[in-house]
């Protein structure tokens, strides 16, 4: 090891060791508690066959997921602190080593959770309405009828148009779909710069320092020199024919403290829609024949 390089583990050491003195130091650095586990209520019913594995298996997954996302929040908040007050290349270096893995996945996490808990609750609704109604199929929309037809994918829109109808029967689960559709806000991926959409696809803004895509292409109405009365000649659009043009864009970097404060309200968007989807789930469980405990 080099004195260079030395020093940079030097840096690293420390700003990892002032990182575990702010994370567990709870007067400066409060964090939410998670989660509980008790899902006792799925046992209650008289489930056929794996049905009760099944809810209970994909709640447990998404409570896991939702305090995940707490734990990831929790530890970018102590990072900020340990950040705070350095230099800019030092703050660069150490948010490249510790802090922009961290960030990368919250930003993912409203769109991803959104999906998930759509997921999570069509699975189990469906589980619900099997042991409860004796005429409801085991299908579901987009699934082939035949060996012959292939799985119809569906959007996110009509993902959830077919969970909604599938709670219709329940009035309260209106409550639980209005809190899922505010997960992953227009105003949130305004807020982090389309993030989740650019790096998945193409080239996305950098975090915290940096600029991308300073060359941009596009398209816009061609244009040609038209003579006028007095002998000048001025633009006109061709509204009916468009050219390539390339200009000097960039996107800049995002600004942690902006996009912390818009993940955290999705992070409580979608725990509020966990704690609701919990409690409509428990509502329907009831209406399953109890278990015998004779």
């Amino acid at each position: 090891m080099n004195e260079d390089q030395f020093r940079h583990a030097e840096l690293l050491r420390g700003a990892f060791n002032e990182y575990l003195l702010r994370l567990y130091d709870s007067t400066a650095n409060s964090h939410e508690p998670p989660l509980n586990y008790e899902f006792d209520f799925i046992e209650r019913g008289s489930w056929s066959g794996l049905s009760a594995s099944m809810v209970k298996c994909d709640l447990r997954e998404l409570t896991n997921l939702v305090n995940r996302w707490s734990f990831l929040l929790w530890r970018w908040r102590t990072w900020t602190l340990v950040l705070e007050g350095r230099e800019e290349l030092e703050r660069w270096g150490l948010s490249r080593e510790f802090l922009d893995s961290i960030v990368h996945e919250c930003l993912l996490l409203p769109a991803s959770m959104r999906d998930t808990i759509t997921w999570v609750a069509t699975s189990a609704f469906h589980q619900v309405r099997l042991n409860t109604e004796p005429t409801y199929r085991d299908h579901l929309e987009g699934e082939p009828e035949t060996a012959e037809e292939r799985t119809k994918p569906l959007n996110r829109r009509q993902k959830e148009k077919r969970l909604s109808r599938m709670l219709k029967i329940w009035p309260s689960s209106k409550k639980f779909l209005k809190a899922l559709g505010e997960i992953n806000s227009k105003d949130y991926i305004k807020e982090t710069s389309n993030y989740r959409n650019f790096t998945a696809h193409t080239i996305g803004p950098r975090i915290g320092i940096g600029h991308t895509r300073t060359v941009t292409r596009y398209l816009e109405p061609a244009r040609a020199l038209k003579q006028v009365g007095d002998g000048t000649y001025v633009y006109e659009i061709l509204p009916s024919e468009l050219t390539v043009s390339y200009g000097i864009g960039g996107m800049p970097p995002l600004d942690l403290e902006a996009v912390f404060a818009a993940n955290l309200v999705e992070y409580e968007k979608a725990r509020s829609c966990y704690l609701e989807y919990r409690a409509l789930l428990e509502t329907a469980v009831a209406e399953i024949v109890p278990l015998n405990k004779e």
